[in-house]
C-alpha cells in the first residue's frame, strides 16, 4: 500500500482536455445533425405546401371553360344580373386575369370582389363546374323557354336553391341563378330576382328550348386565386411572422379562403391563339389579353417560403417567376420556385 499513488495534476489535466475534445466533438456532430434536421423539415414544408398549391390551381385551370362537349356551342346566353363583372361574367372566357403594374395597381383594375390582394403578385380567375357536384340530364323537354327544368325527381348532389347553373348541350348554352329546386320531383326554377338571391335573374327565361336528350344542368362558379397576408399574422393566439403572405382562394360568394401559408408571390402568363389553329401563339400578361376566349393555356408560377428564420445566412438569391424576377430577399428564410403549365382541355379541343 505504501507503493500506492493518485493522479497527478498533468495526469488530470490531459484527461480533462482528452475528455472536452471529445465532447467537443459529440456537440458539434449535435449541432449539425440539428441543423440538417430543421433545414430539411423546412424544405420538406415548402416543396409540401408549393406543390398542393401549384396542384389545386392546376386543377381548376384544366377544368375551366367547361361547355359540355367537343365543340363550341353556337348559342351562348346568360340571365344573371350584373352579367359583366368578373364573377358572374361566365361568357367572357374560361379564365381571367389581373397583372400588378405597380404598387396596389393592377392591370385591368383590380375587381372589388378580390379582397386586399398583395401587391407585385399576379391574380387568376377561372370558371369552373363546382367541384363534387353532379350534373342532371333533363329528363324532359323543356318546351318553352320560361318554363322549369325537369331533371328526375331524387337527384341530389347537384344544382341546389341559389346555384349560379348552366344547362348546356352542344347546341346552346344558358347560364342562369337556380331560384329554387325541389329534389322530390326534380323540377328547378329560374325565376326573376329571387327575394334574397344575388346576383338574380333579370328575366325568367333561359333563352333556349332544351332538348331531353342532349342537355345537362350543372352548378358553376368563378373561383380566384390571389396572394393576401396571413390570417395568423393578426391571430394574437397563433401568430405568425410579420409579413407573412398566404394563397388564398374565393368561390363565388363564398368568404376567401386561407390554402396554404407561405406563398408569397403568384405570376401568370396566358398562351393565346390568335389564328384560330387551337395551338399557342404567345404567352402574354393578363393586360395584354385582347379576348379571354383565344387563352388556351396558361402558365402559372408560385414562389413558397418557410415561415420562420433560421440560421445567419441571409438568402442573397434572386427567383425567377416567368416574367418576373424577385430582388434578393436578404433575410433568413428559405425558399423554391414552383411552375407549370396546364392546357385549358375545353378549349383545345377540334371544333
Amino acid at each position: 500500500m505504501r507503493y500506492a499513488r493518485g493522479f497527478s495534476v498533468v495526469e488530470l489535466m490531459v484527461a480533462m482536455a482528452i475528455s472536452l475534445l471529445l465532447l467537443t466533438g459529440v456537440v458539434s456532430i449535435f449541432v449539425s445533425s440539428k441543423s440538417s434536421y430543421e433545414t430539411n423539415e423546412r424544405l420538406s414544408r415548402i416543396q409540401e405546401n408549393g406543390r398542393f398549391a401549384l396542384d389545386t390551381i392546376m386543377t381548376d385551370l384544366r377544368a375551366s371553360g367547361f361547355v359540355g362537349c367537343a365543340r363550341q356551342p353556337n348559342y351562348l346566353s346568360t340571365s344573371l344580373n350584373s352579367a359583366t363583372t368578373l364573377q358572374w361574367n361566365f361568357l367572357a372566357g374560361p379564365v381571367t386575369g389581373f397583372e400588378s403594374t405597380g404598387a396596389s395597381t393592377w392591370s385591368p383594375a383590380m375587381d372589388a370582389s378580390i379582397p386586399s390582394p398583395l401587391s407585385g403578385s399576379d391574380v387568376l380567375a377561372v370558371r369552373v363546374p363546382v367541384r363534387e357536384r353532379l350534373a342532371f340530364p333533363l329528363s324532359a323537354n323543356l318546351g318553352a323557354a320560361t318554363n322549369s327544368l325537369q331533371v328526375a325527381a331524387g337527384s341530389t348532389n347537384g344544382v341546389e336553391t341559389g346555384d349560379i347553373a348552366m344547362a348546356y348541350s352542344c347546341e346552346a348554352i344558358s347560364v342562369f341563378q337556380v331560384s329554387g329546386y325541389d329534389p322530390a320531383t326534380g323540377v328547378i326554377s329560374h325565376a326573376a330576382n329571387a327575394a334574397g338571391q344575388t346576383p338574380g335573374n333579370a328575366n325568367n327565361t333561359v333563352n333556349y328550348s332544351y332538348r331531353q336528350a342532349v342537355t345537362q344542368v350543372v352548378p358553376v362558379e368563378t373561383v380566384a386565386y390571389f396572394i393576401a397576408p396571413a390570417a395568423r399574422v393578426t391571430d394574437a393566439t397563433d401568430p405568425a411572422p410579420a409579413g407573412t403572405t398566404s394563397l388564398w382562394r374565393r368561390r363565388g360568394l363564398g368568404a376567401a379562403q386561407e390554402l396554404v401559408e407561405g406563398i408569397e408571390q403568384i405570376q401568370v402568363l396566358y398562351g393565346v391563339d390568335t389564328n384560330g389553329d387551337v395551338i399557342v401563339d404567345a404567352y402574354r400578361t393578363a393586360n395584354n389579353v385582347g379576348n379571354w376566349n383565344d387563352v388556351i393555356s396558361v402558365s402559372v408560377a408560385l414562389l413558397a417560403r418557410s415561415i420562420e428564420q433560421y440560421g445567419v445566412d441571409t438568402d442573397q438569391r434572386t427567383y425567377t417567376l416567368l416574367d418576373v424576377t424577385v430582388a434578393a430577399p436578404a433575410d433568413r428564410r428559405l425558399r423554391e420556385v414552383f411552375a407549370a403549365t396546364a392546357s385549358i382541355r375545353n378549349r383545345v379541343r377540334v371544333n
